[in-house]
């Protein structure tokens, strides 16, 4: 018996050591004090400081640890800017961090930190738009007739297509019903797979017989499309010498020459056109994932933030439900009013510094994070914009495939990203800036 009242006696000293160095203890003793100066003190309490380093310590790690994968990181860049390119990315460093010290953000003016940064953007994206519209043929035929001069050069492009122009004509087009166009549609198909030079008109019977041989033999098509570019053009060439002697007399070779050179270039423009899609679609891409990593932090740190309260929460709770009623004269009977001031200090003070700083810190790292990521996932478009040759890729269709379009498309993507990482910095300083003046309101009244 009297060894397993010593064991008692033991187990009873751990487990109020234990007691004792709990942060629940910390902040009774914090609120104690408080009761006693009526106010926190302007400097961190080194206990609760010790605290807060181990709450914060797992999120630290989860937030700043390196992901299996790194999409943004498929490019590495490779061309030396100089004066006079655009270059995006010095632009993207320079997007204004967020202010996360709160009594720093509390005496900040946002406006003036963060919306010239904002305001320069638009005014880039407003020049660059400006500069690409005097390059544009379809700008400048509407400049010069209007709307309707831009109609009628669209019906009269659409009337070269030999398909267009077996069924009647673009206008013929569109004043039949939908029920005639499904109709001719379907008959015309049926005629061009027997005769498929009805798509381009062309008399050329070398020409003629690769698209017949295009159209009816499944697994040559399949062959000719992954053929390269020369490729095709020798095999074009095969068949032009091997039924050169069906050639139709009215057959004018320097003509069909003009039209293929014609339709090389504009197919040459097309292809390099779709490439710049296809590179806006892969920063597109890269800028997505930098994304999904940036918000999947986002919602740890909300996690964090809403657990932390939590704890908080529940230490005032059974603090308060202790405050006695007292009486209050005419105003009756309630919570001691100044135990209940007192308490609500301590717990402004504790979320203050235990809480609000360590989130506004944790905040802004993901956000530098997510710069620099970016940052990576344009390297591909910025390399490529520095050595473009802005107008120097148009067709004399003035509605074909524009690729100073395509580039100011990739360009306003990075545009976007650094509006966004601005307005993202001053919607947390404002947040930084809110604690800031909320601590100030309850601790000292004002």
């Amino acid at each position: 018996m009297l060894i397993a009242a010593l064991s008692l006696l033991t187990f009873s000293n751990t487990v109020t050591a234990q007691k004792d160095t709990s942060e629940f203890k910390t902040w009774n003793d914090v609120l104690a004090r408080i009761k006693k100066d009526k106010k926190p003190g302007a400097s961190a309490d080194p206990k609760l400081k010790a605290i807060s380093e181990q709450w914060v310590a797992g999120i630290t790690k989860s937030v700043s640890s390196k992901p299996a994968t790194e999409p943004w990181k498929e490019w590495t860049p490779t061309h030396q800017q100089t004066s006079g390119e655009i270059n995006l990315l010095p632009l993207m460093e320079e997007a204004p961090a967020p202010i996360y010290i709160l009594s720093l953000a509390g005496q900040a003016d946002l406006d003036a930190k963060y919306d010239p940064y904002i305001k320069k953007l638009e005014s880039q994206q407003r020049q660059l738009a400006e500069s690409v519209a005097k390059n544009s043929k379809l700008q400048q035929v509407y400049q010069k007739e209007g709307e309707e001069g831009v109609k009628k050069r669209a019906i009269a492009e659409s009337d070269k297509s030999k398909m267009v122009q077996q069924m009647g004509g673009t206008e013929n087009l569109m004043n039949m019903s939908e029920a005639e166009r499904k109709a001719a549609a379907m008959k015309m198909a049926s005629e061009i797979k027997s005769n498929p030079t009805m798509l381009s008109g062309n008399n050329n019977p070398g020409m003629n017989a690769l698209m017949q041989k295009v159209m009816n033999d499944k697994e040559y098509a399949k062959r000719f499309n992954k053929m390269s570019d020369a490729e095709k053009e020798a095999e074009v060439i095969k068949f032009m010498t091997e039924n050169s002697q069906e050639q139709d007399g009215n057959f004018d070779a320097t003509r069909s020459n003009q039209q293929y050179n014609q339709l090389m270039a504009e197919r040459d423009n097309t292809k390099y056109t779709q490439d710049i899609t296809l590179l806006n679609m892969r920063i597109q891409k890269r800028l997505g994932a930098a994304t999904e990593l940036y918000s999947k932090n986002v919602l740890a740190i909300n996690a964090w933030v809403e657990n932390d309260r939590k704890k908080i929460g529940t230490w005032y709770g059974a603090k308060y439900a202790a405050i006695p009623i007292v009486e209050l004269g005419e105003y009756g009977h309630d919570k001691d009013p100044e135990q209940v001031q007192a308490l609500n200090i301590t717990v402004a003070y504790l979320t203050y510094q235990m809480i609000q700083g360590p989130e506004m810190k944790l905040r802004s790292d993901n956000w530098v994070l997510y710069k620099t990521n970016c940052k990576y996932a344009i390297g591909e478009l910025n390399d490529f914009i520095a050595s473009y040759k802005w107008g120097s890729h148009t067709t004399e269709n003035i509605f074909g495939p524009d690729a100073d379009q395509q580039v100011v498309s990739g360009i306003g993507l990075a545009y976007g990203m650094m509006n966004q990482l601005a307005e993202e910095a001053k919607a947390f300083s404002a947040t930084a800036k809110g604690y800031q003046k909320q601590f100030e309101t309850i601790t000292t009244g004002r």
